[in-house]
């Protein structure tokens, strides 16, 4: 095919993703709210504590860890600058800002677009080339709601606290360097983090893992689903769904650096 060909056949894939994503959101809010109420919701107990667990639980350590490392770094190489102009005590407020808004949302999303995006496209990809989410259909079982609804709710509910960790974590590595390295005593260092941060902060941040969250699971299922062919297919579909997510947050995140700024 020539370029325009090649732009066009483009074009049309990413139309495609776009509305199997909008269709998987719509069903998934329905699904999760009004839908609770409707006759033909089927129950799925323990479906929701089980993906928690396979998604978010077993994700803990290695948010906690990498972003405690990344905090570190951030606050020595900070740390070592603002000593040059006597502004030390200044290392709080960009620290805990920058790990509340940009840093903790989104090396948790990465970290999550890695691990358990992957493992969910994966997943389904294996099902529908064993066909087995044609017997689902045949059983009169709705595969969103089967397959769908509970990764979506796990990752709603998963990203945003392990969001709070992130940050947590970022700022525990600064209070570390700030008294460590800088010599700030403990009452100031806890004064500056309570004047820096605000309500409005913990919430952004907070709605930042959330959508960064409905990204991950949407792409991911979305991915699974659309897997046609064999057991290669599988890792193909894998591949993707790890880069698309990836590339979709942090599109995601300068969105919302031009939303909240």
């Amino acid at each position: 095919m020539g370029f325009i060909e090649k732009s066009g056949e483009a074009v049309y894939a990413l139309y495609y993703e776009l509305r199997q994503i909008t269709y998987l959101l719509s069903e998934s809010i329905y699904w999760s709210t009004l839908g609770r109420f409707d006759k033909m919701r089927l129950p799925f107990k323990g479906a929701l504590s089980l993906q928690m667990i396979r998604l978010g639980s077993t994700a803990t350590t290695i948010v906690f860890l990498l972003t405690f490392l990344v905090g570190i770094t951030l606050s020595f190489q900070s740390a070592v600058q603002l000593e040059t102009l006597g502004a030390g005590v200044y290392l709080v407020r960009g620290v805990a800002v920058t790990m509340f808004m940009e840093i903790g949302p989104l090396i948790t999303a990465i970290i999550l677009a890695g691990r358990s995006g992957s493992s969910i496209t994966a997943e389904i990809a294996s099902m529908v080339v064993q066909e087995e989410v044609k017997a689902l259909r045949v059983m009169g079982i709705h595969p969103v709601q089967y397959l769908v609804l509970p990764r979506f709710q796990a990752m709603s509910i998963s990203t945003p606290l392990l969001t709070m960790l992130a940050d947590i974590a970022g700022c525990f590595a600064g209070y570390l360097i700030a008294t460590l390295y800088i010599g700030l005593p403990t009452s100031l260092f806890l004064s500056e983090l309570r004047e820096a941060l605000s309500i409005i902060i913990l919430v952004k941040s907070l709605f930042k893992g959330l959508i960064f969250g409905w990204l991950i699971s949407l792409i991911a299922v979305s991915k699974g689903l659309s897997v046609r062919g064999g057991a290669d297919a599988v890792g193909v579909a894998t591949t993707k769904c790890v880069v698309f997510s990836i590339t979709a947050i942090i599109l995601a995140d300068a969105v919302f650096s031009f939303i909240f700024y």
